[in-house]
């Protein structure tokens, strides 16, 4: 049987579903796989972990290796499946068969989130005083209850102050998510959102909300799903897969970078309340107007729409 683009002739509601399904049977294999690797290596049972923030050097290791494994599963392997299955040419149908792009766009990119960095945290700050209605008091509770969860692990992941803690964090917060997320949401969802809905703005926009749900984190919904929106429009405006794939790097990367270096004793910085502190309403300001001009500047390298149908 011939499987290469043997689906290429579905409709996009039914090549949704079917990435929905490959999502979930590759996500269960590599995280069972990872749960029983880690067990094995390191002796660490993440079923019975809890969550403390001050676990041991082989806690932190093993959970590396799992998120690792659970990015592969959840994002590159299914969205390579479906590309595969869809297209002769998977390279092309998901925009990656294009160059990574010019020196000016990364050098924009980078400026760009590098700067938005105060604007994101006020984003965050907003939508972490809005509340659900009192009769879902309980579903809020269990969101607060997620939320601190994943602040630990996150906590965890970045606390540590060597090379080689720079670089496994590197690989699993910034480059394995960038190049993952960006292949299934972008590369493989958006399209066919684009082409269900008959509309490009309207396939941003929802791949974008879809983007920020699947993350499971109510009190950051906002602003990932402001970044979502923003790494649409830059795969949209250039047709390259590439480019939303290096800011999305670039957005992980700067957190892990100055968490990093604040740890180190570098300079103390904590990347979470830059600009929304008391007294940098200036910062605050010139982060959002920054933030304006890097995309209205990127927008000008793409003149003319070559966004992939």
């Amino acid at each position: 049987m011939h499987l290469r683009a043997s689906l290429a002739d579905r409709p996009p509601y039914r090549k949704f579903l079917i990435i929905v399904g490959l999502v979930m049977v590759s996500s269960v294999i590599f995280t069972s796989i990872g749960s029983g690797l880690v067990k094995t290596l390191f002796g660490v049972d993440l079923a019975l972990w809890t969550g403390e923030s001050n676990a041991g050097p082989q806690t932190v290791q093993a959970l590396r290796l799992f998120q690792a494994l659970a990015a592969v599963g959840t994002f590159l392997v299914p969205a390579w499946a479906a590309a595969f299955l869809f297209s002769e040419r998977a390279a092309e149908y998901t925009g990656l068969s294009g160059k990574p792009g010019g020196i000016r766009g990364a050098v924009i990119l980078f400026i760009l989130f590098l700067a938005g960095i105060p604007f994101i945290n006020w984003m965050a700050l907003v939508n972490s005083q809005l509340h659900l209605p009192g009769f879902l008091a309980q579903l809020e509770e269990w969101m607060v209850a997620t939320e601190q969860q994943a602040a630990r692990l996150t906590e965890l992941l970045l606390g540590g102050t060597s090379t080689t803690d720079l670089f496994w964090n590197m690989l699993v917060i910034a480059v394995l998510p960038a190049l993952g997320e960006e292949l299934l949401f972008r590369g493989i969802i958006q399209r066919q959102f684009v082409e269900l809905a008959g509309n490009k703005h309207v396939g941003v926009v929802l791949t974008a909300f879809l983007f920020s749900a699947l993350h499971m984190q109510f009190f950051g919904f906002f602003p990932r799903f402001v970044l979502g929106l923003v790494l649409g429009y830059l795969f949209h405006w250039s047709g390259n897969l590439w480019m939303p794939i290096l800011a999305h790097f670039f957005n992980n990367a700067l957190t892990v970078f100055l968490t990093w270096i604040s740890a180190r004793g570098v300079f103390k910085i904590n990347p979470d309340v830059v600009g929304i502190a008391e007294g940098q309403e200036a910062l605050l300001a010139a982060s959002v107007f920054l933030s304006f001009a890097g995309l209205w500047m990127f927008r000008r390298l793409y003149p003319a729409e070559s966004g992939v149908e």
